[in-house]
């Protein structure tokens, strides 16, 4: 394992607490832990989709700058996963929203 994978992989464990402190802010109660379910993948996605991107273009980055680079990108990859999780469990409306129109 390279020095580089490494670092990914330390930056995404490390951005999971915030992203997914972020991600249940933005959860419905309902759905709440399916968001997180939906942050933790959309965590790991972005993990893959980074390393898979320094190894097809033969990136070099020094280790501070991928390291805050990462971390960064996991955490919004956390919470888009929340985000589009929410979107796709909440499509159906409530008796509240046909209470407001009347």
């Amino acid at each position: 394992m390279s020095l580089d994978t490494t670092i990914l992989i330390i930056a995404a464990v490390l951005s999971l607490p915030g992203g997914l402190f972020v991600a249940t802010l933005l959860s419905q109660p309902r759905t709440r832990w399916l968001g997180l379910i939906g942050g933790v993948l959309g965590a790991a996605l972005v993990a893959l989709g980074l390393e898979f991107f320094t190894h097809a273009a033969g990136v070099t980055i020094d280790a501070v700058s991928w390291f805050f680079g990462a971390f960064l990108a996991c955490s919004m990859g956390v919470a888009i996963g929340a985000l589009l999780v929410n979107f796709f469990t909440s499509s159906s409306r409530g008796s509240d929203f046909n209470s407001l129109e009347s």
